[in-house]
C-alpha cells in the first residue's frame, strides 16, 4: 500500500472528501434573498411607525379636548365652570380656550403635528367634522 492510498484510507481523510461543497455556509443567492426580503419589510415597517407615531398625536389632541369638555360639562353642575388646562406638548397644540381653566362659550382647538385641526364647542360639546 502507497502512502497516498494510506492517507485515502484514513477515516478523517475520508470523512473530509465524503462532504459536498457548500455544504457549510450559505450561498451568495441564498444571502441577496435574505437581505432582499429585509429590505422590503423595513420599505413597509418604517411607513407603517411613522403613521403611528401620526395617529397617537391625532388621539392625543381629539382626547384632550374631549376631556376639557367632560370637565367643563361638570363644573356646570358643580357651578364652578372651569376645566384643567391642557397644555401643549408630545406634538400637539392647544388654543386659549383649552389651555385656560375656565368654560368659556366658544370653541377649543387643539393641532397635532400631522397637520389636522380639531375643534370642540366646550358648551355644546359639538365637535368638528373630521372627528
Amino acid at each position: 500500500m502507497t502512502a497516498l492510498q494510506a492517507y485515502l484510507q484514513n477515516s478523517k481523510t475520508r470523512k473530509v472528501l465524503s462532504k459536498k461543497p457548500g455544504e457549510a455556509g450559505f450561498s451568495l443567492i441564498e444571502l441577496v434573498i435574505v437581505v432582499a426580503i429585509l429590505a422590503i419589510l423595513a420599505a413597509i415597517g418604517i411607513p407603517a411607525f411613522n403613521n403611528a407615531q401620526v395617529r397617537a398625536r391625532e388621539a392625543s389632541a381629539k382626547t384632550g379636548l374631549a376631556t376639557a369638555y367632560k370637565e367643563c360639562e361638570v363644573s356646570k353642575l358643580l357651578g364652578t365652570a372651569a376645566h384643567t388646562g391642557l397644555k401643549d406638548g408630545g406634538g400637539v397644540t392647544y388654543n386659549s380656550a383649552a389651555e385656560g381653566t375656565t368654560c368659556p362659550n366658544s370653541t377649543a382647538e387643539a393641532v397635532a403635528d400631522g397637520g389636522e385641526t380639531y375643534t370642540i364647542n366646550l358648551s355644546s360639546g359639538v365637535k368638528s367634522s373630521n372627528w
